[in-house]
């Protein structure tokens, strides 16, 4: 079907003209009327719908938290699966020997790490790929800070326009032929990414607060008893007040808990006859902590866009779920990967572009994800295989529509 056949189908019911199709953008961008008419662009800039100095925040939170530090970690070793690179082209073979080189160059592995790394806490991958002097390929790869990113709305192109502020210097407009800022996602018409971790920042303090309340209570349930000793009163001596006979008891008390810590410390107690003295064992009730300590950690997992199942959190998750978790923390590394992949494509093909080399294409394709499941995979193929081969045996299909089904078909 041409496409004027399929426009005219699809606007059949609502009696639209095809010459009434609107030839341009009809809604208005909400930057083209709130921003002011300046020259000076730092008036421009859209602001996130988040404070900026949040993804510093993130950032220290990653490093000082250690539920946040095991997502990070997690996501990063879980995405960066490998990959292979592929080229089409007339120089397909010298390319990819150059692109191995280049690989070595740019150390790879740790880039994609880096690029996952930066997708974890600012929700983008914003880097710069710095051409050498010559432009006869690709120097190296710079990241440049998600927090120091500003975007202005350009109105002639309907475009927002990348720029860099740091401090009172100032601002730089980034170069989108080597620059790339790409989000995971973004809200509405803003075109600033959305940190993954950004709700967890809600459950950062309450954690941090609690620990500090545990480490009293740790302290207490360390402690498996005192020693009470009750020793007979002094003497008040003639013409003391009350007052210098209590603090005269308060130094002898305080001089003689010195000695008696001292002496216990090597198996000794000295004691005045008459003197009392009784072992108190301490057995603290810590009942709620445990699931009070779970449930918050269960927070600042999902608030960082994890799945609690995943990092081993079983209690109250049934095997349906757990499996459901699965499969959704797949699908956000298999997002975090299309990030990167696109970013390396860009990244070799403008190197490739520079060497002068005739290529038509360069795809990054990696690895698939680890398989958590492959005992259930192996049983649902040799069912599906039992099935097609049945079908197959009863005239249904016949053996090429076999092979296609089994994934065995001539390649296209």
């Amino acid at each position: 079907m041409d496409l004027v056949r399929y426009l005219k189908r699809l606007f059949r019911s609502e009696k639209v003209n095809l010459a009434d199709l609107p030839k341009a953008r009809v809604s208005v961008q909400a930057e083209k009327v709130l921003t002011p008419k300046t020259l000076d662009v730092r008036y421009k800039f859209v602001n996130p719908k988040y404070p900026r100095e949040w993804l510093n925040v993130i950032a220290k939170a990653v490093v000082a938290n250690p539920i946040l530090s095991q997502v990070h970690n997690l996501t990063i070793n879980l995405a960066n699966t490998g990959h292979t690179v592929q080229v089409e082209g007339k120089d397909a073979e010298k390319a990819r020997e150059e692109l191995k080189e280049l690989a070595f160059l740019l150390n790879t592995d740790h880039l994609i790490n880096q690029l996952i790394a930066q997708i974890n806490i600012s929700g983008a991958i914003s880097a710069e790929v710095v051409v050498d002097e010559k432009l006869q390929g690709v120097k190296k790869v710079v990241f440049v800070p998600a927090s120091t990113v500003y975007f202005v709305y350009n109105e002639e192109t309907d475009e927002y326009e990348p720029y860099q502020w740091v401090g009172n210097a100032e601002p730089i407009k980034l170069n989108t032929a080597t620059y790339k800022y790409l989000p995971l996602l973004t809200l509405e018409d803003s075109p600033y990414a959305i940190p993954p971790f950004l709700a967890s920042l809600s459950i950062v303090e309450v954690v941090e607060n609690m620990i500090a309340e545990l480490k009293g209570l740790a302290q207490k349930i360390g402690l498996i008893g005192f020693l009470d000793v009750k020793f007979p009163p002094l003497a008040k001596a003639p013409n003391e007040t009350e007052t210098e006979y209590q603090e005269r008891a308060l130094r002898w008390l305080e001089n003689i808990a010195q000695q008696i810590s001292e002496n216990m410390a090597k198996g000794i107690f000295l004691h005045f006859d008459g003197t009392e003295a009784e072992f108190k064992e301490i057995s603290p009730n810590a009942g709620g902590i445990r699931e009070i300590i779970d449930l918050a950690e269960k927070w600042l997992i999902e608030g960082a866009k994890s799945q609690p199942a995943v990092l081993g959190f079983s209690t109250g998750y049934t095997e349906t779920w757990a499996t459901v978790a699965l499969h959704v923390f797949s699908a956000q590394l298999q997002n975090i990967q299309r990030l990167v992949r696109r970013f390396l494509e860009f990244t070799y093909r403008l190197h490739l572009m520079l060497r002068g080399f005739d290529i038509d294409d360069v795809n990054i394709i990696f690895n698939p994800l680890p398989d958590f499941e492959p005992q259930k995979k192996a049983e649902a193929r040799l069912k599906e295989v039992q099935r097609i081969v049945q079908l197959l045996q009863a005239g249904i299909i016949d053996i090429e529509t076999a092979k296609k089904e089994l994934g065995y078909g001539p390649e296209e």
